[in-house]
């Protein structure tokens, strides 16, 4: 059984697409269902209850460190991702835990929002991170890509199957 910190948007960026169901947070809960129906515990940061005195920082910290064995980043199109990205550099901060750990990183990503290679994670959206998340791409970040909802969901019970 794995543990899966799922990571990724809550909602549509509204200068880009329409508000509209299902939103980013709807289908994350989606991927953490199809991922619990193999045994997994699948941790969201938004399920979680803040703790009295706990940033965010702190409350990523002690979710990651919830004997967590695989962190997926669900990343579809027209997303609001800041917080995203703020969670893919903290990612990297904690470069040490995550190798002493044996943490596996994986990118559920719509093909148009990004191409991650080995060595490269270059953003195709507007605002490109492409500089600050190569440094997530070295982490040995698994991509998973997919171009529509029927793809996604294949992607996300491979991957519920593999963890």
């Amino acid at each position: 059984m794995a543990v899966v910190f799922l990571l990724g948007p809550g909602m549509w960026d509204p200068a880009r697409r329409p508000v509209a169901d299902p939103s980013p947070m709807q289908v994350r809960r989606a991927i953490a269902k199809t991922m619990k129906e193999h045994g997994h515990r699948v941790i969201l940061m938004e399920d979680d209850p803040d703790r009295p005195g706990e940033d965010y920082i702190q409350k990523f910290d002690r979710l990651l460190r919830d004997r967590v064995t695989d962190v997926v980043l669900y990343w579809p199109s027209a997303a609001k991702v800041q917080t995203t990205y703020d969670e893919l550099i903290l990612l990297c901060d904690r470069r040490g835990f995550l190798k002493r750990e044996s943490v596996r990183l994986w990118a559920l990503h719509h093909s148009s929002v990004a191409t991650i290679k080995r060595d490269e994670f270059k953003v195709l959206e507007t605002g490109n991170r492409s500089r600050y998340l190569t440094a997530v791409a070295r982490l040995g970040l698994r991509p998973l890509e997919w171009s529509d909802e029927g793809e996604l969901e294949a992607q996300a019970r491979l991957l519920a199957a593999e963890l």
